[in-house]
């Protein structure tokens, strides 16, 4: 115990400031806040915008600095008062350095103030450079907005008010309606929102958003008394757009300030979103719709991928840091997990625990994996996303993510392991884990066969199904069965009714009397007569026979037993049927087949593969796997989908040509896979047109030869590479 206390207090460094005499600069304005029940301080250095919070056993040091005194002589005082909550010569050593940086420092003797931070010299230079690195979202910072911000002060006042919070509700209530009715037209124009000769426009409207955004959080600062000093250009994924530094709300004691400015942007980018669903929804075409949209897609998409989510550093980030009271919880969640590693894997014994409660161990360790993981899929999957359209630009984006989020983290992690001083008692564990570790990762992706499969979404249909068509017309008023209920063959459906058919066997019934009393006169008086008469007669009684047959076809009968299935049942009463109307269908229930439809790059797999096996899958039955009998591929490309629920228009994953009206209609061309199998043999509900997924088995082969068959797909999919 005594070597751990030792090496949490002490430090190796600590002879190169200890002998400094350090104070705060005398224009530093100190702020009391309040997280979790525990007291920090927010330091404000005005002439730079600068500021940095520190915990109260750290401001307890920094406070106690002053030039009468050199560095360890106020540690050792501290620490005589407050052993067991004083910090620690390495942490001393960290918030000198960091405050230094900051600007927020007054020492002595300028010549050997950069042997103070000797330890840290380098940090600036490595900020510049990973600046740099990260294009993603580089920052300029261009000019000072507070003397503007303070002639707008009238109009903050009024934008920031109670009556345009009511207006607020009002527009996005009405666009809410706009959007719910037009879903499916708004997710089909997004298909063609990165289009090059729509990428201008939306750019356009991205600054006009990102401007109005940044408004509000500036003005809402403002508001509030505080002050923003700073406006200047983020590169968003190489997009230039207008930024503001709204860090002045840190040193606001009200965490629902703190909370306001930062959800401040986001509530300025709803209104306009708003106003641009109501512009779209009302106005027929032309440019004013385009520009609609545009905007309404960048305040929706940015929002959701970026701003709400706590998990980048945006709004949402700096909103969940309030609720939680946990403020720097991304550099927390780090130190947490780095902690982890050390104390539980490496067995470090004098690590530094991150974390002083159960709950925020666990909130760091989910948020440390959660926002590690969702920036590199999100950046993943937008830079996928573009490659369909820009390659070049994909790629050097590809090239900056694997720089910046792969091999400098590899390289500073190795770094670490083999040179960090604070590893120097479990050195040997911590290098024979990581090699192990490595060299497992590196054989599981190259060299672990894992089952190849993929997915491909179809329909459930029987073998055999007998069309229900009416065979006669009339008004249906009475419905016997309901869909998806058992008939037998012969049971009644339907009973129809029609006047007219009545009135015509009436009139044919009393024609073909008098015709045969004409008969027998003619036969008494006028034999001659009686051919013609009998010939009457005779048109008469076949008329009236096929009268009588459509009479009896007014009841719609079951042709055979099956499932009665009749989309349309629900609006059958009172209907008026035609001759010939399909009235629906008697399913079979005894065999189906599974009709699946594959892409053209899985269809060369199927047909170039000999050892591979399948399962079905249906919604609703996710866990159940249906046995089948066996599978047919049909070589024939394919563009018609047989059921609308695959495609897009009907729910499905399956592109759609929208422009030609059809929603059976594909982009592109598939293949068609049956499989079939017997009902019996599986405890699943059967039902005619229900969705799902057939899963192909071909083979074991590595992830990383999966991962680069995929790469090379994409590539030839969409640039013949």
């Amino acid at each position: 115990m005594v070597v751990d206390k030792s090496r949490k207090i002490f430090h190796e460094s600590w002879y190169r400031i200890a002998n400094q005499r350090i104070t705060l600069r005398a224009s530093i304005r100190i702020h009391r806040q309040f997280y979790r029940g525990v007291k920090w301080y927010v330091l404000y250095e005005p002439f730079t915008n600068q500021y940095f919070r520190l915990e109260e056993c750290a401001y307890e040091f920094i406070s106690r600095l002053n030039l009468k005194k050199n560095i360890g002589q106020v540690w050792q005082e501290l620490l005589e008062k407050d052993p067991d909550h004083s910090p620690g010569q390495g942490e001393i050593i960290e918030i000198l350095s960091q405050l230094y940086q900051a600007n927020m420092l007054h020492y002595d003797i300028a010549e050997d103030s950069f042997q103070l931070f000797d330890r840290r010299s380098k940090k600036q230079k490595k900020k510049i450079q990973s600046t740099i690195l990260n294009i993603f979202f580089l920052r300029i910072p261009l000019f000072d907005p507070d003397s503007l911000l303070k002639r707008l002060k009238p109009l903050i006042n009024i934008v920031i008010s109670k009556p345009m919070a009511f207006v607020w509700l009002i527009a996005v209530a009405i666009a809410g309606k706009f959007a719910f009715e037009n879903f499916d037209i708004l997710q089909n124009q997004a298909q063609g929102a990165l289009a090059p000769s729509n990428l201008f426009l939306l750019y356009v409207c991205g600054i006009l958003v990102k401007t109005v955004h940044e408004f509000g959080h500036a003005s809402v600062v403002r508001r509030y008394g505080g002050e923003v000093h700073t406006l200047g250009i983020m590169f968003m994924l190489l997009a230039p757009l207008p930024y503001v530094d709204a860090t002045a709300s840190w040193s606001f004691r009200s965490k629902w300030q703190r909370i306001f400015v930062s959800s401040a942007g986001m509530i300025f980018e709803f209104f306009i979103a708003a106003v641009a669903m109501i512009v779209w929804a009302n106005v027929g075409g032309g440019p004013v719709k385009s520009v609609a949209y545009n905007t309404l897609f960048i305040a929706s998409v940015s929002t959701l991928l970026f701003n709400i989510n706590p998990l980048m550093r945006f709004d949402g980030y700096y909103i969940l840091t309030d609720l939680l009271d946990m403020p720097n919880l991304q550099q927390r969640s780090v130190a947490h997990l780095k902690y982890i590693l050390e104390r539980f894997i490496f067995l470090r014994t004098d690590a530094t625990p991150v974390a002083t409660k159960v709950n925020e161990a666990v909130i760091y360790t989910i948020y440390g994996f959660a926002s590690a993981i969702y920036r590199f899929f999100l950046f993943a999957g937008i830079i996928i996303a573009i490659s369909q359209q820009y390659l070049i630009l994909a790629a050097f984006m590809a090239i900056s993510l694997a720089i910046t989020m792969l091999f400098i983290p590899c390289g500073k992690f190795i770094h670490y392991i083999f040179v960090n001083p604070g590893l120097a008692r479990v050195r040997t564990r911590a290098v024979l884990l990581t090699t192990v570790f490595l060299g497992a990762l590196l054989g599981i992706l190259f060299y672990v066969p894992v089952p190849d499969t993929f997915t491909a979404p179809g329909i459930l249909e029987s073998t055999h199904y007998e069309n229900t068509i009416n065979r006669t017309r009339g008004h249906i008023i009475v419905v016997k069965a309901s869909t998806g209920t058992f008939v037998n063959a012969g049971d009644t459906l339907l009973i129809l009714e029609n006047q007219e058919l009545e009135n015509k066997i009436q009139e044919t019934r009393a024609a073909y009397e008098e015709s045969r009393l004409l008969y027998y006169q003619a036969l008494a008086k006028n034999p001659e007569n009686m051919y013609p008469i009998a010939k009457r007669m005779q048109v008469f009684a076949q008329e009236l026979d096929q009268y009588l047959i459509n009479k009896e076809n007014l009841v719609v009968r079951a042709p055979e037993s099956g499932i009665w299935h009749s989309p349309d049942a629900a609006n059958f009463l009172g209907k008026w049927v035609s001759q010939g109307d399909s009235l629906g269908q008697i399913i079979d229930t005894t065999e189906f087949r599974f009709v699946a439809a594959i892409s053209q790059d899985d269809g060369s797999r199927i047909f170039s593969s000999k050892n591979h096996s399948f399962s079905v899958r249906l919604n609703g039955d996710a866990f159940t796997d249906i046995a089948i009998e066996s599978v047919k591929a049909i070589p024939t490309a394919q563009n018609e989908l047989p059921s609308e629920a695959l495609g897009w228009s009907g729910g499905g994953e399956i592109e759609v040509n929208t422009a030609g009206g059809n929603p059976t209609q594909t982009a592109e061309p598939f293949y068609l896979v049956q499989a079939s199998f017997k009902h019996k043999d599986n405890d699943v509900l059967f039902l005619q047109g229900r969705a799902g997924k057939i899963r192909f088995h071909l083979g074991y082969t590595s992830l990383a030869k999966q991962a680069a068959r995929k790469a090379r797909q994409m590539l030839q999919k969409y640039y013949r590479v």
